[in-house]
């Protein structure tokens, strides 16, 4: 029997609330619900996963951002003994979200195929596993990593009584990064996905993404800045030529840095 109008509201109310913020619309839900009445079958507990994968698949602004805030971190879990690496976790996680998230010139994003007859966590896990598992079998070559996993030393060059200082102070940093930011650096620079593949993931052109790059760069620099001056007890002039080392050198070191520091 058809999904009523009470039924589809009551779920919309239900993932509204489990995602505030995501602005999307009713009949756009109401419209991905009927089309899996038959395998969510108005389960209440599936109505937060439905109006989540539907604002991804609709392009809700924020969509992206909650989906990858929920599952990105939870993807190394989800591989279990197929997390060989960090790169492959890494390569799996980036083209999970990729897949997910991204249409293409040939297909909607995954998620547009997602059913509610299991959750949406599971349905990530089995699309996580299936990745890893293909990758497996193509035989592709995990990139290097050239240092051991512990490794948290900064690639800079500083004298060896800043080294420790400096680490603290980015550790810091991080951890107070306003969340959006740490996320677009992590996805950028821990998992690799270019700016175009973010702008599309966003919703934004390429140059907006670009501005929220630099500027989530900015802000973690400008904590670093001021961490580092309160440890290491830097003046201002010597927090300059510190911040320029990092700057020179971001590139290089943010990757392993956000990774480690992360937690």
């Amino acid at each position: 029997m058809p999904l009523s109008a009470q039924s589809i509201e009551t779920a919309y109310l239900a993932g509204a609330t489990a995602h505030p913020g995501l602005e999307l619309a009713l009949p756009a839900f109401a419209a991905f619900a009927s089309e899996r009445e038959e395998t969510w079958q108005a389960d209440l507990s599936r109505a937060p996963d439905l109006y989540l994968a539907c604002a991804c698949a609709s392009g809700v602004p924020g969509a992206a951002e909650r989906f990858v805030v929920l599952f990105g971190d939870r993807i190394e879990s989800y591989l279990g003994t197929l997390a060989t690496s960090h790169d492959r976790v890494d390569e799996v996680r980036q083209i999970v979200l990729v897949r997910c998230l991204v249409a293409t010139e040939q297909a909607p994003p995954a998620i547009a195929a997602f059913s509610g007859r299991g959750s949406l966590e599971g349905w990530v896990r089995a699309t996580a596993v299936r990745e890893a598992l293909g990758l497996e079998r193509a035989g592709k070559r995990m990139l290097p990593t050239g240092t051991p996993e512990t490794a948290v030393v900064p690639a800079w060059s500083l004298a060896d009584h800043y080294r420790e200082p400096a680490l603290r102070a980015f550790i810091a940093a991080t951890r107070t990064l306003a969340p959006p930011h740490r996320a677009l650096l992590r996805l950028h620079y821990v998992h690799g996905t270019t700016t175009a593949q973010l702008a599309t993931m966003f919703q934004v052109s390429r140059a907006t993404l670009v501005r929220r790059l630099t500027e989530a760069r900015q802000a973690l620099l400008e904590k670093f800045s001021h961490a580092l001056g309160d440890l290491a007890g830097l003046g201002p002039e010597d927090g300059v030529a510190v911040l320029r080392m990092v700057k020179s050198q971001i590139d290089l070191s943010l990757s392993s840095l956000l990774r480690d520091s992360s937690s």
